[in-house]
């Protein structure tokens, strides 16, 4: 097994980010989607997100350079001499599970299955997978590009040796800080941070303030350096709410109660920057 070849199944705002990640830091990567179309959108947003990138810290690397150690597949078997696979598909925990099983027959045993959810449970993920002990939570943050916390979470199943493999790959990224997490609703920055945007779609449904003066408020007098609605935005309104109905699951009437707005806006498809349209409007 090539131990340089990570494969990253989802093509989409995270996946992509975690591709175009591990490409800078030298690693071959099997970037992997169903839908054609992503994969082709995927390459092109990998390409201007690195071209921003290295324009702005003078990096010497050539992006196209970068871009070459992707490959674009739409076919799962081409991820099935990696080291590391990390799914970063929708939150939909069937949807997650469907594809585990079908990940069962062509995995290699030594081989270790990430997943990058932000609201799941892993123990609860690794029911789809035959060898759990080879199965971890790896919670990239959003821009992964700019953002440099990953947090690692065990589960229950997860063995020792699976989590030192993890950590000396992950040791090789440049500019990336790991913490460990306990599998626990929310992991770390999740559970501290979610609430806080949820209550911020309260404060703008109460019409306490406009959305603007909302995130001016958090901005320059909490020195946040995005206001929680956009980032909010930023994150994907569904994603959001499915963290905090996975915390108000685990923890019913201890103050994680969806905002209602929250929930409107998802219902009428606002979903944030990947849908062109949430609090606030993009082009």
């Amino acid at each position: 097994m090539n131990n340089r070849i990570i494969g990253v199944i989802g093509a989409g705002q995270m996946g992509s980010g975690i591709a175009a990640v591990f490409a800078l830091n030298g690693f071959k990567v099997q970037l992997v989607d169903a839908v054609s179309e992503a994969v082709s959108d995927a390459k092109k947003n990998i390409f201007n997100q690195l071209q921003t990138l290295l324009d702005k810290n003078s990096y010497t690397d050539v992006v196209s350079e970068i871009v070459s150690r992707i490959s674009f597949q739409d076919r799962l078997s081409a991820i099935k001499d990696s080291e590391l696979i990390i799914e970063a598909i929708p939150e939909d925990l069937d949807l997650k599970i469907s594809l585990y099983r079908s990940l069962n027959s062509i995995l290699n045993p030594a081989t270790i299955v990430a997943t990058n959810t932000s609201s799941f449970p892993i123990f609860e993920l690794a029911n789809g997978i035959l060898n759990k002990e080879k199965f971890i939570g790896l919670h990239f943050m959003n821009p992964v590009l700019k953002m440099s916390l990953i947090e690692i979470v065990p589960s229950i199943y997860t063995s020792e040796q699976t989590v030192g493999q993890v950590q000396i790959i992950l040791g090789r990224l440049k500019d990336k800080q790991r913490i460990i997490s306990a599998d626990e609703p929310g992991f770390v920055v999740n559970r501290l941070l979610i609430p806080v945007i949820n209550q911020a779609f309260i404060v703008l449904g109460d019409k306490i303030a406009t959305r603007e003066d909302i995130d001016i408020a958090m901005e320059k007098g909490a020195n946040f350096p995005m206001g929680p609605l956009k980032l909010a935005d930023l994150i994907g309104l569904d994603t959001c709410l499915a963290i905090m109905e996975s915390l108000d699951n685990a923890f019913p009437n201890k103050g994680y109660l969806p905002a209602p707005l929250l929930k409107d806006y998802v219902l009428q498809g606002k979903l944030g920057r990947k849908s062109k349209g949430g609090v606030y409007k993009y082009e």
